[in-house]
């Protein structure tokens, strides 16, 4: 895999910032959940985060509903940072995580969300907390070595990520067929019923770790995009936003977020990868 490095600072934070925030204004139509988030959940001591629960390595919930992953040791580190003593977690899907966040169902996701100006026009983001990038699976005899390959074939995606619009635009003579979930569509690629899935690489190298029989799957070819992925939350919410950009930054400071990261991705880790992410903090 190649290496993917994203540094922010400076006056480049700033700029990527505003680009981001801009839309801050608009997003007509969308439900607004009432009140400020940050005193609300200041006050009661519980924060809901949305995340994922069949997506290993970034959240999976097992039988007996525990949650567990990158995005789980994420969540549960910026509720510490806040002073919140309570993490309700809440499972979301790619389909369903930006009607969660806007309606107030959750106050924030933490979902392997990329951050995309689409998006923003319904909810905000956060600075980014992590970046990876799109990949395919195939079936482990398949001929298939990059999404040049996938001309006249089927590929696999989940509804609501943005692996599935990307594929469209990569390969636009593939045929793109979208699952409710990770699961469904890792089946459908046991089955061979498609001949690739896409999402992102780590996603589809848990997908593949999780499986019965993981070799009867590889992953084909490099990284053909960038994800950047922040913390999604509800529009006109500029505190708790502050908030939480401040606790990410905390964790990059405080060397928790690299405990984490060498926990999931280091080296001698399950998931060992070679994705580089650099937050530089803001000036004080």
């Amino acid at each position: 895999m190649r290496t993917i490095l994203c540094i922010l600072g400076g006056a480049a934070v700033g700029a990527f910032v505003v680009g981001l925030l801009w839309f801050d204004a608009r997003g007509a139509g969308a439900e607004k959940p009432r009140g400020d988030v940050l005193a609300r959940v200041k006050d009661s001591g519980v924060v809901r985060v949305g995340v994922k629960a069949d997506a290993p390595p970034f959240g999976v919930r097992d039988e007996s509903g525990y949650y567990y992953g990158f995005d789980i040791d994420i969540a549960n580190a910026i509720a510490r940072e806040i002073g919140v003593a309570r993490v309700e977690f809440v499972t979301v899907t790619s389909a369903d995580r930006i009607e969660k966040v806007a309606s107030g169902e959750v106050d924030m996701a933490i979902a392997s969300m990329t951050i995309t100006r689409g998006r923003e026009e319904k909810i905000d983001f956060t600075i980014p907390y992590f970046q990876d990038g799109q990949g395919l699976l195939v079936a482990a005899d398949s001929t298939v070595g990059s999404y040049e390959d996938l001309a006249g074939k089927t590929v696999g995606g989940v509804k609501g990520a943005t692996s599935v619009v990307n594929i469209r635009e990569v390969q636009p003579d593939c045929r793109v067929r979208e699952f409710a979930g990770y699961r469904e569509a890792l089946d459908a690629l046991a089955a061979g019923k498609v001949d690739a899935i896409t999402s992102d690489m780590l996603i589809l190298m848990g997908l593949r770790l999780s499986a019965e029989k993981p070799e009867m799957f590889r992953l084909a070819g490099k990284r053909f995009s960038t994800e950047p992925y922040g913390i999604a939350l509800a529009e006109n919410q500029s505190d708790w936003r502050d908030a939480l950009n401040d606790a990410i930054q905390k964790l990059w400071t405080k060397f928790i977020w690299q405990r984490i990261y060498e926990n999931w991705f280091g080296e001698n880790a399950r998931y060992g990868t070679d994705v580089q992410f650099k937050i530089e903090p803001f000036a004080e």
